[in-house]
């Protein structure tokens, strides 16, 4: 009767685990865009837009090591969150709490829909973003201001794709 008891007790724990890894594999989008990917990337660029030179690039000279540091860690926040999208187990557009939109925006439901209609792609966009942060990454490691300057200046282009897919596909 004791085995019985411990296999039933593994069983549920099991279960129980399960559940909790599903649930902690399920990611809502615009919570994750508010609260990681938004953040990072205002970060990047607060600071690279406050040293942009005469010809677009990122000035050397107004950079320091703090600037450089911070840079690398918003990169690696930013890749962090996305590949928290790729690789999430369940995407969903929104928490059940947060669907509201302003007037004329696109519903939550209809993101949902798009992501629905090819979350592979979604997730390789999502991918594709982590790429891109990793190699801003290493640039500002390096403070290499040349690849910086170039992978900042593409990160608007990065985050359009997507969004322009899932997010406004419509417009």
């Amino acid at each position: 009767m004791r085995i019985v008891r411990l296999i039933g007790a593994a069983l549920l724990l099991g279960a129980g685990m399960t559940a909790a890894a599903a649930e902690s594999d399920m990611l809502y989008l615009r919570t994750t865009m508010k609260e990681a990917v938004n953040p990072a990337i205002f970060g990047i660029w607060d600071i690279t837009n406050n040293a942009m030179s005469d010809d677009g690039g990122i000035d050397p000279k107004l950079m320091d090591d703090a600037k450089w540091q911070t840079v690398q860690a918003r990169a690696l926040d930013l890749a962090k969150a996305s590949r928290a999208m790729a690789n999430a187990g369940m995407i969903h557009a929104a928490a059940p709490d947060d669907q509201a939109v302003d007037e004329g925006a696109v519903s939550m439901a209809a993101i949902q829909g798009y992501i629905d209609a090819n979350p592979e792609a979604f997730r390789a966009f999502a991918l594709a973003q982590a790429e891109h942060a990793d190699k801003l990454a290493a640039a500002a490691q390096a403070k290499d201001f040349a690849a910086a300057g170039e992978l900042v200046a593409g990160l608007d282009g990065v985050c359009e794709s997507c969004h322009s897919r899932f997010w406004y596909p419509e417009q």
